[in-house]
């Protein structure tokens, strides 16, 4: 039966449908142009509103849900594809005049986002075919083996599972003493991302007694500054016709690269370059759209995939151990089981330690009345350290030691109002006014400054500097070797205390403490993979402050976002 668009049903399935902002309904507008009619403008605002929610298509086959979680209106699919074809803003993949794609298999791309798309599959597959063609490989030696063997690797593994210290065992494969060293690159998404790959492999090297390579290891980066991506500059100073001078690249964190970005790397890429890939494919996706490691990894574990021998899997945990109690709710979260998760918090919490002395702790969420309360506790002891320390290098060390993590910004156990009342208890504590800045504040840069080699997610704090005992107060972040370096405040692009910060902006970060806040309802954005991140920020302790139904809900709900790369990779179109 035809789905009608009668006149009741038009608030929610038309335009003026709340589930659209916008930016969907000027999209529909522009496509509208082009012929077509209703359908082919509400398919566009779809669309729209698809990849602002992290999709790279839109599956015509599934109707998409509300911001309640309700299914919208839609039209059977043969209608969809009917209208769509006759419309002149619809194009068959072969096409390249129409801003909108649509598939053999029903899914409507923008025209850039499939282009993206079978770009990056192209060039996975091309160097999976010089793969070794085997299973999937276990564990470090195994993992080890199949990089030297492969020119293309992804390497999957949970935190403290080993992936940084596998890396390097490979490059020491690679790079035998006395054998001319390869041009090699070290990126992530983050310059924190990129400074925790390049510590990690230094340390590694060190206890190997290798120091040429050490000598000759690059400086890490974002994978922004690698190709040159410049901001008001459309394109790249690195592409397929201005490659990369590389032999071998190494990209950590590879879960939060999103498909634009992702495909720009593999265009800049020599095909002769041997790539790399570490990230965990359970945590969060990028906050753009796509969610390429997690569609890799899937591909190469279907049986026949070109990919199945680019894979290792690191799974042995060496950082809580397998029996840990943290290791054991992330695995509980990882596999979707939401009643064990909410019995193993139980176990531990009614015998956890207070003030951080157990491993993993939490309990409901604390109602308002009694918030304050709930946190001066976490607050002073895992930021009291901070706000008393005055030596900017060993402030620095101290932002590692804890942090609140949210799973949203806005609301009353949001972020905003989380920071604000870990502030005021810091605050009260130090007898510091409401207008006197506070010695001691952790700060998260917010958008790029790639002139004072600041970018988004880079952490510092606010200290006087020593050498000016009642001078005023400097930001302070890491600098080159162990030597912090100051930045006058009113010289910061954007940023904003970090005493807590969303669960999104903590991936690439770690924290011997975590206090992780989930807020009072149920929302589409609370997921396992948001819940697992979190979770695994933490090197020593975790507390979990949660509704049990909001946290059952959450563990349920797993992270789909509509692609048809995994097809491509696996060989299915």
């Amino acid at each position: 039966m035809k789905t009608p668009y009668a006149k009741t049903q038009r608030r929610e399935a038309g335009l003026d449908s709340p589930a659209f902002a916008e930016l969907d309904r000027h999209f529909a507008r522009f496509i509208a142009r082009f012929g077509g009619g209703e359908p082919v403008a509400l398919a566009a605002a779809h669309l729209s509103r698809a990849v602002r929610q992290g999709h790279i298509c839109l599956d015509l086959a599934r109707a998409p849900l509300s911001d309640a979680g309700e299914p919208l209106p839609w039209l059977p699919l043969e209608e969809w594809r009917a209208a769509l074809r006759a419309s002149r803003a619809v194009g068959a993949p072969t096409d390249t005049a129409t801003p909108l794609v649509l598939d053999a298999a029903g899914r409507l791309y923008l025209r850039r986002y499939f282009a993206y798309e079978t770009a990056l599959a192209d060039a996975l597959l091309l160097r999976a075919a010089r793969a070794p063609g085997e299973g999937i490989a276990e564990e470090q030696e195994a993992a080890v083996e199949r990089a030297v063997a492969s020119p293309l690797t992804l390497l999957s593994g949970g935190p403290g599972t080993g992936k940084t210290t596998t890396a390097a065992r490979i490059l020491l494969r690679l790079m035998p003493p006395g054998a001319p060293l390869p041009r090699l690159a070290l990126a992530a998404p983050t310059g924190k991302a990129a400074a925790r790959l390049e510590e990690a492999l230094r340390a590694s090297l060190v206890r190997h007694e290798r120091p040429d390579l050490l000598a000759a290891l690059p400086r890490a980066g974002t994978l922004h500054r690698l190709l040159g991506i410049r901001p008001g500059v459309a394109r790249p100073r690195h592409d397929a016709a201005h490659p990369l001078a590389l032999d071998m690249l190494v990209v950590d964190e590879a879960s939060m690269v999103p498909l634009p970005l992702m495909a720009k790397l593999f265009d800049a890429l020599p095909s002769t370059a041997r790539v790399l890939l570490l990230g965990d494919r359970d945590q969060l996706a990028s906050v753009d759209p796509g969610n390429v490691l997690a569609d890799m990894v899937d591909a190469a574990t279907a049986p026949g995939s070109p990919l199945r021998g680019t894979l290792a899997v690191l799974r042995k945990n060496y950082r809580f151990g397998n029996a840990s109690a943290i290791y054991r709710l992330c695995e509980t979260v990882r596999a979707g089981k939401a009643a064990e998760a909410l019995a193993l918090l139980r176990e531990f919490a009614s015998g956890a330690e207070s003030d951080f002395g157990g491993e993993l702790g939490g309990g409901p969420l604390p109602a308002l009345p009694k918030l304050d309360a709930a946190l001066h506790g976490p607050a002073l002891a895992g930021y009291g350290p901070l706000v008393r320390e005055r030596d900017p290098a060993r402030a620095l060390e101290l932002l590692g030691r804890f942090r609140i993590l949210c799973a949203v910004r806005k609301g009353p156990y949001g972020v905003e109002e989380i920071n604000r009342r870990a502030a005021a208890l810091l605050r009260r504590e130090a007898a510091i006014a409401e207008n006197v800045p506070l010695a001691g504040t952790p700060l998260l840069v917010t958008e790029n400054a790639p002139q004072l080699n600041l970018f988004n997610g880079d952490t510092g704090v606010l200290l006087p500097d020593p050498a000016e005992p009642g001078g005023p107060l400097w930001a302070w972040f890491p600098g080159e070797g162990t030597a912090p370096r100051r930045i006058a405040p009113a010289q910061l692009p954007a940023h904003e205390p970090a005493f807590a910060m969303t669960v999104h902006k903590s991936q690439g970060s770690e924290f011997d403490r975590v206090l992780l806040v989930l807020p009072e309802r149920d929302s589409p954005v609370l997921t396992r993979e948001l819940i697992y991140t979190g979770l695994t920020r933490a090197r020593h302790r975790v507390d979990l402050w949660a509704e049990p139904g909001v946290l059952e809900r959450a563990v349920e709900r797993r992270t789909e976002r509509t692609s048809g790369l995994r097809e491509r990779l696996a060989g299915d179109c």
